[in-house]
């Protein structure tokens, strides 16, 4: 497996100013989509008990491990391959002296980490960037315990033929898409049960929408610590998306696996 970024150089997208733009739309602590709104929803499928460990595959500032720890009581170790991302986030740890979180750079694809130790195996929006999902799944099946689950949401494509804009704003993000099915097949090829393949492309239209007026209505809040420039750009990308999604180009996957007990 490749690595999905190279973890000493930060591109535009993960300066310590983009990312703190970003978490300006998701929330604290998130710069992913639907922030702690869809992270409790996310979790309310999971069982999570007292004790697990659950693995955050590009953990990013830590609102999702600070979250379940706090609220499940699990033990959570984030991985990121971005610098930024991973200091900021041991940053906050300090802040809030937070309990059974720890966040660590490297690529899940090649660190050593011990084989069935993981009760809850979890990504947000991130897989794209990794471009062989079949090794990245077999590894991440190998490392979840007997009767543990994974549950990944991600940034996906329609079967077959999708618009010439959408294909270059992928290409140029370095984006890595398969369609649902095909992602889903991935999980089941791994070893993974009763894996559901879910299409939440309606439900991330709606978290789109809702983060564009956010941006809007808090307009000089958010111009109180960012430029104008960076407001347009945001609404911008997120304006693109909605159009990739009414298109039916892009599709936001949510896929979820049981290791056997």
């Amino acid at each position: 497996m490749s690595e999905s970024r190279n973890v000493s150089q930060e591109t535009g997208q993960y300066t310590r100013h983009s990312i703190l733009r970003y978490e300006k739309i998701f929330g604290q602590d998130f710069v992913s989509t639907g922030g702690l709104a869809v992270v409790k929803e996310l979790c309310a499928m999971l069982d999570l008990r007292k004790g697990m460990r659950v693995l955050d595959i590009g953990s990013g500032l830590g609102g999702a491990a600070f979250y379940m720890a706090k609220t499940y009581g699990v033990e959570v170790l984030g991985v990121d391959l971005s610098q930024v991302m991973v200091d900021i986030a041991l940053e906050r740890v300090q802040q809030r002296e937070a309990a059974g979180v720890r966040f660590v750079l490297d690529d899940v694809c090649t660190m050593p980490l011990e084989e069935a130790s993981f009760d809850v195996i979890w990504s947000r929006d991130c897989f794209l960037h990794i471009p062989d999902k079949a090794a990245l799944l077999k590894k991440l099946y190998r490392l979840t315990r007997p009767g543990g689950q994974i549950l990944v949401t991600d940034y996906a494509r329609r079967a077959g033929h999708v618009s010439e804009a959408f294909e270059k704003y992928f290409t140029k993000s370095g984006y890595h898409l398969l369609d649902p099915e095909a992602y889903g097949a991935h999980f089941t090829n791994a070893g993974y049960l009763n894996v559901e393949s879910s299409n939440q492309t309606s439900r991330f239209v709606e978290l789109l929408h809702q983060e564009m007026e956010m941006l809007q209505v808090d307009r000089d809040k958010f111009l109180a610590d960012f430029t104008s420039e960076d407001l347009d750009y945001l609404l911008r990308r997120w304006a693109d998306k909605l159009g990739y999604c009414a298109e039916g180009s892009m599709v936001f996957a949510r896929l979820h696996g049981r290791r056997a007990a």
